[in-house]
């Protein structure tokens, strides 16, 4: 897949999603997050969703946060399903944990002379 994002991805290891639509819930894992966007995978069931629009708690490291999300593309593997979903709603400790994960980006400040 091409690799045009704004934000930087990053893998997490053991990060669970509890995810609920408009009918119930299921869960699934977190492939990769970055500040605006969550890559979900292992998903056993179709969401049903008004708007493309859910909810997700993702819990990882002792950490729980609850973000609200909206489906951009889906794609099935087997059985099970994986989406990109766009992070429209979340709480600071998301944005903080997640910039605590990205790479220091040196490139800013340096010049190019």
């Amino acid at each position: 897949m091409d690799n045009k994002r704004r934000y930087f991805r990053m893998d997490v290891q053991g990060m669970e999603a509890d995810i609920s639509d408009d009918i119930g819930f299921c869960t699934a894992r977190v492939r990769d997050v970055s500040r605006y966007g969550v890559c979900l995978s292992d998903m056993p069931r179709k969401l049903h969703v008004k708007d493309k629009k859910f909810l997700v708690v993702m819990s990882c490291r002792g950490h729980r946060f609850k973000v609200q999300a909206q489906s951009r593309w889906e794609a099935k593997q087997g059985l099970d399903t994986i989406l990109g979903a766009e992070i429209t709603n979340a709480p600071w400790a998301w944005t903080e944990f997640v910039s605590s994960m990205e790479p220091i980006q040196d490139e800013v400040w340096s010049s190019s002379e």
